[in-house]
């Protein structure tokens, strides 16, 4: 939001935001957190505030990015209301799963897909929580049940063509699901080929730290830095090849970015777009990914990177490019020209202006036929 906002401003567009800071919600007791659940469809404050400041304000389109839980759906009830046209970008699976992210106990899950969101309450997918998981469930169904997600939200945006395949399949209307990916700005400082391989992300099981193990138990020669938050640091201790930073700042992750040989990534749940991907595009690295949702889509085999399912493959994969210098340059010089052509700011501000374009003049169009 932060930076289709900051694009936006730069090409001379007003942006205005209505934004709630779920932050508010800490330290709620048992009594407000039970009045909170039972406001999620709908909140009459919310409504009348956003309905002000339509009224004030008369912008030319409403973009979403998240409405739960403090804003909530009465967002697009307000917006058609006003005959204002919305869209919404997707970034995971809310719309279909109550999680989010299609994963649950270590795997992807989609038991739900296609279904009724309440055959989640059973699992405690949300926060591991019988009642705040009903409570989604709640949101999500009954604005399915109601047609909101259908009539109420002019087009949808997913992030890669991997999620909108999903989310027509769980239900959301094709004709109004595009793609539009994510961007980043451009870092103009130059870029090396190092001899290390770079992590960046929180550490954990969903995000493959099994897998990452397995590559330092059976890899001794290259080199590897780690940058996230791990909840047991220790567990590097015994790999010398193993540099583990701990958090850091950004300028510390994009000074490896940029010397890094390739960067790995092997989460186990489908992802959103993620962000440490279009980082090393445009860094001309190349992306050792698995073989699963956005990286699918992101990730183009022997292209811009290599990809894996099987840990042997991942091993081969680390090493092709340990041994193969000018592969990896190569394999990194497509990345940025992936970037360039679909992750840049540039290219982000092209595709938003586009999208705004068509919806409009299709609201305006629709509103045109229906009043004759």
């Amino acid at each position: 939001m932060a930076e289709e906002k900051k694009v936006l401003e730069h090409h001379g567009h007003e942006v205005l935001q209505f934004v709630k800071d779920n932050s508010d919600l800490q330290g709620l007791g048992p009594f407000q957190r039970i009045k909170m659940y039972g406001s999620l469809l709908s909140s009459s404050v919310v409504a009348a505030e956003l309905a002000d400041f339509i009224d004030a304000e008369q912008p030319d389109i409403c973009h979403v990015h998240n409405t739960f839980p403090i804003i909530t759906p009465v967002v697009y009830q307000v917006c058609q209301a006003k005959n204002l046209p919305v869209v919404q970008t997707l970034h995971n699976y809310k719309m279909v799963c109550t999680n989010s992210l299609m994963f649950r106990e270590g795997a992807v899950c989609e038991q739900c897909l296609g279904k009724n969101l309440y055959n989640s309450v059973k699992y405690k997918c949300y926060r591991n929580s019988y009642m705040a998981t009903a409570a989604q469930a709640s949101v999500i169904q009954h604005h399915r049940n109601k047609g909101t997600w259908e009539h109420q939200i002019d087009q949808y945006v997913c992030l890669t063509e991997f999620q909108k395949d999903k989310l027509i399949s769980g239900g959301l209307p094709a004709g109004k699901v595009s793609v539009k990916p994510n961007f980043i700005g451009h870092d103009p400082l130059p870029v090396s080929h190092e001899d290390f391989f770079l992590f960046v992300g929180k550490i954990g099981d969903y995000k493959g730290l099994q897998d990452l193990l397995h590559l330092f138990r059976h890899n001794h020669q290259s080199k590897f830095v780690l940058i996230g938050k791990s909840d047991n640091a220790a567990e590097f201790d015994d790999f010398p090849n193993v540099k583990y930073l701990g958090e850091q700042s950004r300028e510390v992750v994009l000074d490896h970015m940029r010397r890094c040989k390739a960067v790995i990534f092997p989460s186990l749940y489908y992802e959103g777009m993620p962000m440490v991907i279009l980082e090393a595009f445009s860094h001309k690295k190349a992306v050792i990914s698995r073989d699963r949702g956005a990286m699918s889509s992101m990730v183009i085999d022997g292209y811009n990177g290599l990809k894996y399912e099987a840990l042997e493959d991942l091993l081969a994969a680390v090493e092709q490019l340990e041994q193969n210098e000018p592969q990896a340059k190569q394999l990194g010089d497509n990345a940025y020209n992936e970037y360039l052509g679909k992750y840049s700011e540039e290219q982000g501000y092209r595709n938003l202006i586009e999208l705004y374009d068509e919806v409009v003049k299709l609201k305006t169009a629709n509103l045109a036929a229906s009043n004759r």
